[in-house]
């Protein structure tokens, strides 16, 4: 019968005319879908076009009579006749913030003739317009001529980009119409662009040197669409439009035009690379602006892909339709063919099967309806030591032992209620001829046969998995030995560890415990350099006490009592300062606490200087303030910072002791969660070869006797213990300089803008 199959040669055209076919349908669907798709997105283009221009125009034009009326006033006449009065040109910067407030723009501001801003609503900002000079702004030069200005650009102050109006002051003095000043309102664009963010696209303006000053997608902004030549960025820089800025080109690419006026355009770089975009543009003739829409090209790719599958799969249907048509006709033929072979196959099956089961490393038996042999393969012959004559007709039971013989029979039983797969594997043990013993895996199985029941029993030689198995037996017992042994050792080990680990504990707190001591002895060295300080502050309060007694003593026998009384009112008070004194060593001198929390800074210093007062006077030590005017919190101990802070102004004043104008600076700075406190004096400084060792534990270059070289080093411990780091370095003006790094107080506000900073004589 012949091949249903085609000719070669048929079938390689077909091969190239099915993939062409379906290129070809591809290619002309998805053309269609992106000229469609095109279309769609210009209407979309232009109509968002449109109705963004008229929010432009509408948004700037509505601020266009302000300037015009506020001329008007007679306040701004008043200020440009009396410009060195400062109550009326005061009066006249309120009015101005007044209507900027109500009229929602940015600022209002007077220029005199020479373009210099008399008033402005900003007067009492930081970048007041007050003082600064525009002469230079082309919206001042149309003004002062008499005509309406308009400009947009960069304020010079703020930065901002803005839309000028401008409009004439004229003098009322009758018969001198002249133009006297300038008035000035600038509106803010950044809010246009806020509108803008809604859209599924990106729009930007540009002016008519091609400068990008508006976008909705800020990395576009000033930039250029082109590069600029040296004569426009020379007008710009003339009339600081820009006030400077860079202008660099915008990476545009411009793949092709289309017939409606719109291009096809990719960016190359920037927040928009790699991306292609329609572009449809619109003129602001007002303003002499270009408007521009970029709708990205995602929905024309989306487009042509479903265009292209759709297309795929009718024609794929076309084809697979002819194909089936085919098929159906190819498989009757071969129905026929597989009849033919099916037979020939069945043949060579029988005797492929029957030289397996001869060839097969298994051995295998067939069993009767009685159990008895009726056939052994090549390999159970090999294993059972019997030919097929010398067995057939005999049990199976006669070829194992006796014990086996019984599990045999139960086996059998047992498979005949299983499925096709059988019973599960059991060992036994075969009998040779010569009384040899082989081990071996038996199961049993029914066996369909057109000559009734049989059996179909399967035996494996499991010799060599017996004897890996008492090896991997003695293997286990050795390894259990084993690691019973090292068990033991490990356990001595976790033993002597457990006794190492307790004895640094009791280590861990015995230094811990001479730390604590170590810390409350410096205090006391602290204490008693201040002793001589205290002293003098206790010695005036006592001779005033006896003063005031010996005076109330006399007016009692003299009969007044009002003056005794006012003299035991002093002696109450000056017995509170004492008091007061003495509390002061008390804090300084109790033990810190493990807990921490928000800690004062300020309180901090504050406590410091209170305990050096009287050393603060003698030595006519200026102290200055650099710090925020709110409170700075730290997550710290109260008593530990405030000890490290006695101890670096105890540190400055031994510094500065032969200083002629001694002056200690305290600072404090908050910043990104850290707070930085600083304690600089105008000392000697520290040796460069020093630096690196101050905070070194008995490293001191005092005088023996004067200390002992401990208060930097606990210090900085202390400083550790908190969280923080104390720094050392010398001023730049000369004397050293103390920084304590520690992290922000929870409860601390935010750091203010403004810091205060006050200067004391003591």
């Amino acid at each position: 019968m012949r091949s249903t199959r085609l000719p070669a040669t048929w079938r390689r055209l077909l091969l190239l005319l099915v993939p062409l076919g379906l290129v070809l349908c591809v290619w002309q669907a998805a053309r269609l879908a992106r000229d469609q798709a095109l279309d769609t997105l210009y209407s979309e283009a232009r109509n968002e076009l449109r109705l963004s221009a008229a929010g432009v125009s509408a948004y700037l034009s509505r601020h266009d009579y302000l300037p015009r009326l506020l001329a008007s006033r007679e306040a701004v006449g008043r200020a440009l006749a009396h410009p060195g009065d400062t109550q009326v040109v005061n009066r006249l910067n309120r009015i101005l913030d007044t209507f900027r407030a109500a009229s929602d723009v940015s600022d209002i501001y007077l220029l005199d003739r020479q373009g210099t801003t008399l008033a402005a609503s900003n007067w009492a900002l930081p970048h007041s317009f007050v003082g600064q000079n525009y002469g230079f702004r082309p919206y001042f030069k149309d003004a002062i001529q008499g005509r309406m200005g308009h400009f947009y650009g960069l304020g010079t102050q703020s930065g901002e980009r803005g839309y000028y109006f401008s409009a004439p002051v004229w003098s009322d003095v009758p018969g001198n119409e002249s133009v006297v000043g300038v008035m000035v309102v600038k509106v803010l664009i950044a809010p246009l662009e806020a509108n803008w963010s809604g859209q599924n696209g990106e729009l930007l303006i540009s002016d008519g040197n091609g400068v990008v000053f508006m976008a909705s997608q800020p990395g576009l902004r000033l930039t250029s669409l082109a590069p600029l030549d040296a004569g426009v960025r020379a007008r710009l820089r003339e009339t600081r439009r820009y006030d400077g800025a860079r202008l660099p080109p915008l990476p545009l690419d411009r793949l092709s035009s289309r017939p409606d006026g719109s291009q096809l355009v990719r960016f190359e770089a920037g927040p928009l690379a790699g991306r292609g975009f329609l572009s449809v543009s619109r003129t602001l003739p007002e303003q002499n602006w270009q408007m521009r829409m970029l709708k990205p090209l995602g929905p024309l790719k989306n487009a042509q892909w479903q265009a292209g599958f759709l297309a795929a799969g009718l024609y794929g249907v076309v084809v697979l339709g002819g194909g089936i048509g085919w098929q159906r006709r190819r498989l009757r033929r071969e129905r026929e063919l597989f009849a033919s072979r099916e037979r020939r196959t069945l043949a060579e099956g029988q005797a492929r099967v029957r030289g397996i089961i001869d060839r097969t490393r298994a051995g295998l038996l067939v069993l009767d309806e009685r159990s008895a042999l009726t056939y052994l393969n090549p390999t159970a012959q090999a294993l059972f030591g019997h030919t097929p004559v010398a067995v057939e007709g005999r049990q199976l039971t006669e070829l194992l032992t006796p014990a086996d013989a019984r599990r045999i029979d139960t086996l059998r039983h047992a498979a005949g209620h299983r499925s096709a797969a059988g019973s599960p594997a059991i060992e036994v043990v075969a009998l040779r001829p010569g009384g040899q013993r082989v081990p071996l895996e038996l199961t049993v199985g029914p066996l369909v046969s057109p000559h009734g029941q049989r059996w179909l029993a399967t035996v494996f030689d499991i010799s060599e998995r017996k004897a890996q198995e008492q090896a991997l037996a003695l293997a286990r017992d050795q390894l259990e030995q084993r690691v019973a042994e090292r068990t033991r050792d490990l356990l001595d080990s976790n033993r002597r560890l457990s006794a190492e680990i307790d004895e640094r504990r009791r280590a861990e707190t015995d230094l811990r415990q001479t730390q604590d001591e170590l810390i409350q002895a410096a205090k006391l060295a602290v204490l008693g350099q201040m002793a001589a300080g205290i002293n003098h502050e206790l010695n005036q309060p006592l001779a005033a006490i006896r003063a005031y007694a010996e005076n109330a003593q006399a007016f009692i026998e003299r009969g007044r009592s009002d003056a005794a009384n006012a003299n035991l009112q002093q002696i109450v008070e000056l017995t509170a300062r004492m008091a007061e004194i003495s509390a002061q060593l008390k804090q300084f001198s109790r033990r810190s606490g493990d807990s921490l929390t928000a800690v004062s800074v300020q309180a901090g210093f504050g406590y410091a200087l209170r305990l050096y007062r009287a050393r603060l006077l003698g030595a006519g030590v200026t102290i200055v303030r650099d710090w925020p005017a709110d409170e700075v919190w730290v997550h710290a101990d109260p008593v530990r910072l405030e000890q490290v802070l006695v101890n670096l102004i105890g540190n400055a004043l031994q510094a500065m002791a032969d200083t002629p104008e001694p002056r200690l600076k305290l600072s404090i700075a908050n910043t990104a969660g850290r707070v930085r406190i600083g304690v600089e004096d105008s000392g000697p400084g520290i040796a460069e070869a020093h630096l690196g060792r101050v905070f070194e534990p008995f490293f001191t270059t005092k005088p023996v006797g004067k200390g002992l070289g401990l208060g930097l080093s606990i210090s900085a411990r202390i400083v550790e213990d908190l969280g923080g780091r104390l720094e050392a370095c010398n001023a730049a003006a000369g004397g050293a300089r103390f920084t304590i790094d520690l992290p922000a107080g929870a409860a601390a506000p935010a750091t203010p803008r403004h810091h205060a900073r006050e200067d004391h004589h003591v």
